[in-house]
């Protein structure tokens, strides 16, 4: 599918926002394929050490900005991040864009993907949640033949949302994707908590400003702290490096 990119410490980021993003599903509905991951500050940081993240990132189909700081840094280098395209939000409007459509969810509880499919009227959804388990290629294969098992003699879902938290859901999908290329697999984290209701989102005004992270660090510091503090510093070090000294473009291996 055709989008325009921007380099961004050296990842292709989609410059588009969620309604342009929509507009080119909708023109080459029928051949989406691929899989999208929605980075954040923590996933991009992490990239930059993790090689694995990095060549699962710099092969997605689509990146999208899924974190203020990222957008604000593509305006600072004059290349544009029309908007933030956040997980769940980028969900629900996917769910009103293609109502018909159906949908996959794996990851999260099976008890989830029911509440979300309950929630939007969807119809005839495929929900599946797999081991806890490290990511390896054996494993994906047996994740996607239980989850295939579960879809029976109907149609594959040619969306399937993957809730794996990152990095495991980046790789995973990567690994998806040669196994099922007919698939647009989409990553979306922890927005099967929010969108089933689990767990809170943070309010509107904390997302415009960039303060979702705050309001899941305050809900979350024990698991979070490591994350959001020293993420942060790092990211903060290396978007400035990036104003001067851009990341090469990544080259796939």
């Amino acid at each position: 599918m055709d989008h325009r990119t921007v380099q961004l410490l050296g990842l292709p980021m989609s410059s588009l926002g969620t309604k342009a993003t929509l507009d080119v599903l909708t023109s080459a509905r029928g051949n989406w394929g691929g899989y999208g991951c929605f980075v954040n500050v923590h996933t991009m940081t992490e990239s930059l050490w993790n090689s694995g993240l990095r060549n699962a990132l710099g092969r997605a189909t689509w990146l999208f900005a899924d974190g203020m700081p990222l957008v604000w840094l593509s305006r600072l280098r004059g290349t544009v991040i029309e908007s933030r395209v956040c997980g769940p939000d980028f969900v629900t409007e996917m769910f009103k864009r293609f109502p018909t459509v159906r949908y996959g969810f794996l990851g999260g509880s099976v008890e989830q993907g029911h509440d979300i499919s309950r929630k939007f009227g969807l119809i005839d959804s495929v929900s599946y949640s797999p081991p806890m388990r490290a990511f390896s290629p054996e494993n994906v294969r047996e994740d996607i033949q239980a989850f295939l098992g579960l879809c029976g003699t109907n149609e594959i879902p040619p969306v399937v949302w993957v809730g794996l938290g990152a990095p495991k859901q980046e790789l995973w999908m990567a690994e998806a994707t040669r196994l099922l290329p007919q698939v647009l697999f989409l990553g979306v984290g922890a927005a099967f908590d929010f969108l089933s209701g689990s767990k809170k989102r943070a309010p509107a005004w904390m997302q415009r400003l960039g303060l979702e992270w705050f309001f899941r660090l305050c809900s979350e510091p024990k698991r979070l702290w490591k994350r959001y503090f020293v993420t942060n510093l790092v990211f903060c070090f290396f978007a400035a490096k990036e104003l001067v000294f851009p990341l090469k473009p990544f080259r796939s291996r």
